[in-house]
């Protein structure tokens, strides 16, 4: 709980509780390789799993020519192996989400959620790394297994977060560009999480998250504030930007309504294209405390990758 900024200290407090969160599925491995789990990587593993179409980018060498013969189609061997996965988090840290109606603004719990689960995949054993965008600057930090980058990770987030301020205009670009970034290093195998508010997706954004999801786990967690969705009860409330001040009037029925339809609208866009794509879509209040939610919505999401595809 940090309210309008967060900081490394508090990020890293975060550590003690990550532990908790069941972001990975329990159970011993079933293959002697690398890691604790078992991946979903399309690649050369040990246990051939199905054929399906080939798609650009695949190996050529997991070609079935007699299969391919058989069907009409080229037909690619998928394999199933076990192996370490690295872990991309993709954290929006724009002047979009410096915003927050009471316990922490929505860039502070985003950071929060990138703590946790940087903590916690380092504790399973998994490389960290992250795609970071703020209001003016980007950070790109390859995956790595080890406290001190986890540590150089947060203290970069927390750059960002600080460097916030009220008045700073939404960079309707920066989402986008940020996912075509992590459409070009994420590498097969992989589980990427974004996090963000996706108030500024661009049907780009939208396909670049679908490329992703072809070849490794993609989480989307979206960040939000009651106020998003829904104006404050009926009333006169003073707002500011941080240089101008003004007046909201919420008595006007048909301005409460129009403004919820709206945010219904947006927001039922993006699930339908996470359903499509079999994306876990996951919602973090940032009026509530972010550790808490996280234990309680991580708990489906090694169920929703486990009976996920890519095809």
């Amino acid at each position: 709980m940090s309210g309008a900024y967060t900081s490394l200290d508090e990020l890293t407090r975060l550590a003690s509780l990550a532990k908790h969160i069941p972001l990975y599925k329990p159970g011993p491995a079933k293959a002697q390789l690398t890691g604790g789990h078992q991946s979903r990587l399309r690649g050369r593993g040990m246990d051939f799993e199905e054929f399906r179409n080939y798609q650009p980018g695949d190996d050529i060498r997991t070609i079935d020519w007699r299969a391919s013969a058989r069907t009409g189609k080229t037909q690619t061997r998928v394999y199933r192996e076990e192996r370490e996965r690295p872990v991309l988090l993709v954290v929006d840290q724009g002047a979009g989400l410096f915003f927050g109606s009471q316990l922490n603004f929505k860039s502070v719990t985003a950071a929060e959620a990138a703590a946790l689960l940087a903590w916690r995949a380092l504790k399973h054993g998994d490389r960290v790394g992250a795609l970071l965008a703020g209001q003016e600057q980007h950070k790109e930090l390859r995956p790595r297994r080890s406290r001190q980058h986890v540590l150089q990770l947060l203290q970069q987030t927390v750059e960002m977060n600080q460097s916030l301020k009220a008045g700073q205009p939404r960079n309707s670009q920066a989402l986008d560009k940020m996912l075509a970034r992590t459409a070009q290093l994420t590498h097969p195998g992989s589980l990427v999480i974004v996090i963000s508010d996706f108030h500024g997706i661009s049907p780009n954004g939208l396909k670049d998250m679908a490329l992703i999801s072809r070849h490794s786990d993609l989480m989307a967690i979206q960040v939000f504030d009651p106020l998003d969705s829904d104006l404050p009860p009926a009333g006169l409330y003073a707002v500011s930007d941080g240089e101008r001040r003004g007046l909201l009037n919420s008595r006007i029925k048909s301005t409460r309504e129009n403004y919820q339809q709206q945010a219904q609208q947006r927001q039922k866009m993006l699930v339908e294209h996470m359903q499509k794509y079999r994306i876990p879509f996951h919602r973090l209040n940032c009026c509530q405390p972010t550790e808490d939610q996280l234990l309680q919505t991580t708990v489906s999401f090694q169920a929703e990758l486990e009976g996920g595809n890519h095809e």
